[in-house]
């Protein structure tokens, strides 16, 4: 079969949906060297994983567009379906949300969540309101789906009126070791993601300015990710509350950094107001650090019984679990252990065999 695959992203250094494709494709590699794969990809895109991939049956094919959202989105929903057809696709493979007006073929699309519905302040109203309609429409001419978690499922069947066995839960994965050993943690608190509405690091600061000064002392707050539509409300919260030594600010890391900074966490805190699936969580437990996540949308689901929830609304609430963790350091212990061994559930090869089952209609 062919199988074409739009992983044309906009932005340039791998987050999100960019990093889920980066464990995927990988791994339908090592599975699959039957099959030839055409994988469309921006010309911004160098620092992608998945690119260094060398295999016969694995074709990149890069596009040299204006990386801009009217040019891209116009380009990749009339475009690049017409284009695709030179390598006769038996499948066109969406990796994210993306307008498709002209079907070639078969469609599998991956909609992670619908956080335009749920959460429509995490974009401006105008961007809001037109990935609801390209959502909407993807999903109805999807031949099959796949999403990141049951509730990202149960949102798209009923928000679209769309039947369950069109949609399929393949959960995200994580590279998890064999062993770790405990090492002694450096004294922060790790956010990662980037400093948007929905993400609620005000949340954090807000709960972390209600612990006691023996704590805020003690501890820091370490901010992984890129500047977002909630950074200048963040920088004057910080002011507000006195706590500029205590905040520190790291933008974008590479892999091996970000996986350093998760280790030595004494605990990885993930506010979030709304997730499809939530990867940082699974890669907090897959590096023995424990975590404390919000207890909406798909994040308990995630977590399960390995992190402690919180309602991401309440900060009090959240402070009130952080001083438990600091102070009952064998519930830490116990943290560590049960979050690795959940973290190996996500792993890439069972992802990658699922997805194949869509892909290719096993």
């Amino acid at each position: 079969m062919n199988i074409v695959i739009n992983a044309v992203l906009s932005y340039e250094l791998p987050r999100g949906v960019g990093r889920y494709f980066n464990n995927l494709l990988p791994a339908i590699a090592e599975i699959d060297k039957e099959n030839q794969y055409y994988v469309f990809y921006g010309k911004w895109m160098k620092e992608y994983d998945f690119l260094k991939i060398k295999q016969h049956n694995i074709h990149f094919i890069e596009l040299d567009i204006k990386n801009s959202q009217l040019t891209r989105n116009f380009y990749l929903s009339i475009i690049f379906p017409l284009k695709c057809k030179k390598y006769n696709p038996d499948v066109l493979f969406l990796i994210d949300t993306q307008a498709i007006i002209i079907k070639p073929c078969k469609l599998v699309s991956t909609i992670h969540d619908l956080a335009e519905y749920v959460i429509p302040e995490k974009y401006s109203k105008k961007q809001a309101f037109i990935r609801r309609l390209i959502v909407k429409h993807q999903a109805k001419v999807s031949d099959k789906i796949i999403t990141v978690s049951q509730y990202s499922k149960d949102d798209i069947c009923n928000r679209f009126n769309i039947s369950e066995n069109r949609v399929a839960v393949i959960y995200n994965s994580v590279d998890t070791p064999e062993t770790r050993d405990i090492c002694q943690p450096e004294n922060y608190f790790l956010f990662v993601s980037e400093t948007e509405r929905a993400k609620n690091l005000m949340g954090l600061l807000k709960a972390f300015s209600q612990l006691p000064t023996f704590i805020r002392d003690k501890f820091m707050i370490y901010v992984v990710g890129k500047k977002g539509n909630d950074y200048g409300n963040i920088i004057q919260e910080i002011k507000d509350k006195d706590i500029e030594s205590k905040v520190k600010f790291f933008g974008y890391v590479s892999d091996e950094e970000l996986m350093n900074l998760y280790a030595k966490a004494y605990a990885f805190i993930f506010p979030s107001l709304f997730e499809g699936f939530g990867l940082p969580i699974l890669e907090a437990m897959s590096k023995g650090t424990p975590v404390l996540c919000s207890n909406t949308s798909s994040m308990p689901e995630v977590g399960g019984d390995a992190v402690i929830t919180f309602d991401p609304y309440e900060p009090a609430d959240l402070a009130q679990k952080i001083l438990k963790i600091v102070q009952t350091p064998e519930l830490r212990i116990e943290m560590i252990n049960t979050g690795m061994e959940r973290a190996r559930k996500f792993n890439k090869d069972s992802v990658a065999k699922e997805t194949l089952k869509v892909i290719l209609g096993d």
